[in-house]
């Protein structure tokens, strides 16, 4: 009877301690760490030495509350790899206030990636997020830029080639691929080039339909720069991307034919002409003389 009662308590002790495992188990959350997807960078101003970032709003609201104990961490990696990066801590107490924040003492005229990096804790969870930008500090007479490309020429077209001249200024290396885009027919492949200094490519499609759209000229530019953020994330994804020109067209076959021929036929033309320039011209100089001899 004894031993009965004992294992009875026991059972009953045991009970109870796994209801309060249990119990601790479901109802108390696990500590998370996640990475947040979301836009943090309103929009940016350049000066000759740094870059003045406003925030959104919504990211104000949603991420930097005082309650999360947050924290910005702000990047500007140079694209030319003999600079060194510039990085910048910031506790935001008047953050929320004056909505931007800002780093300094940068090269003028120089591309940099921009990363506005945070993170921030409360009882259960630390959050953690990233928002990027390639961007260039302005020149000495104020002038921004938004790509590295500094003029694009058509240089000719024809009833089956397109031929384009860009040219880009840049100090680091780089890939730039450059095609047509939202035509009304199929597109010729795309052309990559990689270089490193300031350079002009000649870009040249052929074997084209004949009076056909071709949409518009799109150049995308991906730094090869690598490096890596104040809470070491790789960069990574770095382009700008711009199309130039619309609805490119190719030439009617037909009038693209008589084009070429009409030169030559010009130039016989021309020739012709002085010819009997030159012999009225004699002609008039032998009467002259004529007249003075008598």
């Amino acid at each position: 009877m004894m031993m009965l009662k004992m294992n009875y308590r026991c059972g009953k002790i045991f009970l109870i301690i796994l209801t309060i495992l249990l119990t601790t188990v479901c109802c108390n959350p696990k500590y998370q760490r996640f990475f947040v997807n979301t836009k943090a960078i309103n929009f940016v101003d350049a000066t000759k030495h740094g870059f003045r970032i406003v925030l959104l709003d919504s990211f104000l609201e949603t991420y930097l509350a005082p309650i999360q104990i947050p924290t910005l961490f702000l990047s500007a990696i140079p694209l030319k790899s003999d600079e060194k990066p510039a990085i910048k801590v910031v506790y935001p107490d008047n953050i929320r206030e004056d909505k931007q924040v800002s780093i300094s003492d940068l090269q003028e005229r120089q591309w940099y990636y921009i990363c506005i990096e945070w993170e921030n804790f409360n009882r259960h969870n630390e959050s953690t997020g990233t928002d990027c930008r390639t961007l260039r500090t302005l020149d000495r007479f104020g002038k921004n830029a938004e790509t590295s490309i500094s003029d694009v020429e058509i240089i000719d077209i024809s009833s089956s080639t397109m031929q384009f001249r860009i040219r880009s200024l840049v100090d680091f290396h780089i890939r730039v691929t450059v095609s047509l885009r939202d035509g009304s027919g199929s597109l010729p492949p795309a052309q990559t080039f990689i270089f490193g200094e300031p350079v002009d490519l000649d870009v040249n499609f052929s074997n084209l339909k004949p009076d056909a759209e071709y949409g518009k000229l799109c150049i995308l530019e991906e730094p090869l720069t690598t490096g890596y953020t104040t809470m070491g994330r790789l960069i990574a994804d770095m382009n700008i991307e711009k199309c130039y020109f619309s609805k490119l067209r190719t030439k009617d076959y037909e009038l693209s034919t008589l084009d070429m021929e009409a030169s030559p036929y010009k130039r016989v033309s021309s020739s012709s002409s002085n010819i009997s320039q030159i012999y009225s011209l004699n002609i008039l100089i032998i009467f002259v003389t004529i007249l003075f001899i008598r």
